[in-house]
């Protein structure tokens, strides 16, 4: 039920916010979490101005606004160090984001009782840590690398969508992460299939993905697509008289 701005999730005030510091330190812990998909809605919300607080925090660690992020979060046990990491960490990465921090994405009813499901993730985490493992969340990532293979084993165009998808990646990563991290994804799904890894083959075919990522105009491909498909197609304005 929703009342308002915020989810009851059938639960008093004191439970729902329990739940809620909970699930938002384990998302800012682990960068994934998987829940029904009005809890991961709501938690999503909180998480989003939490991080918000955190880049404020990140530029004066005097802001008074460090209470008000230790208060929607547990702070104990795993968590201890959470605030550091917050605010070193994972602020940064979003230093030029002024929203969206985080993605819920639909996964299959759950099985016991088929509600809904859904994963909450961290937009745009690493895909690799510092001592060059794996780390958990990111799944749209992997699943873009995976559509990408697809399409070039088929000798297909890569999808526009994928292309558009990646587009928004670099607002917070560097042509060399995304470089590195769509290699490492693909060799960890190359080795999963037994098939042979060809490095010089895989790193021309990442600079040809990434190309069409930088320099292609994807909006005036939309465009195009849309006609194709017999949907609209934007317009120059016509001229004002004055103008004319």
């Amino acid at each position: 039920m929703t009342v308002g701005l915020a989810r009851k999730l059938s639960r008093t005030k004191p439970h729902r916010d329990a739940l809620m510091r909970n699930m938002v330190s384990q998302l800012l812990q682990h960068g994934s979490i998987t829940s029904t998909h009005a809890k991961c809605k709501e938690a999503s919300r909180v998480a989003d101005r939490v991080i918000n607080w955190a880049k404020i925090v990140h530029q004066n660690p005097n802001s008074p606004l460090l209470s008000q992020i230790q208060s929607r979060l547990f702070l104990s046990g795993d968590n201890s160090k959470l605030i550091k990491r917050l605010v070193s960490e994972i602020a940064p990465v979003y230093s030029n984001r002024n929203g969206g921090y985080t993605r819920v994405m639909h996964l299959e009813p759950r099985l016991t009782d088929r509600a809904p499901y859904s994963l909450l993730e961290l937009v745009n985490t690493p895909v690799i840590d510092a001592s060059g493992n794996f780390q958990r969340g990111n799944l749209k990532m992997w699943l873009m690398v995976k559509n990408t293979l697809a399409d070039e084993q088929s000798g297909k165009a890569y999808s526009l969508l994928t292309l558009q998808n990646l587009k928004k990646m670099t607002l917070d990563k560097s042509r060399e992460q995304l470089n590195s991290e769509i290699l490492a994804i693909r060799k960890f799904l190359v080795g999963q299939d037994g098939e042979q890894w060809d490095e010089s083959q895989q790193l021309s075919a990442v600079q040809q993905l990434l190309d069409q990522v930088y320099e292609k105009d994807l909006k005036k491909l939309k465009e195009e697509e849309r006609a194709i498909n017999g949907g609209y197609r934007f317009v120059s304005r016509p001229a004002s008289r004055a103008e004319s």
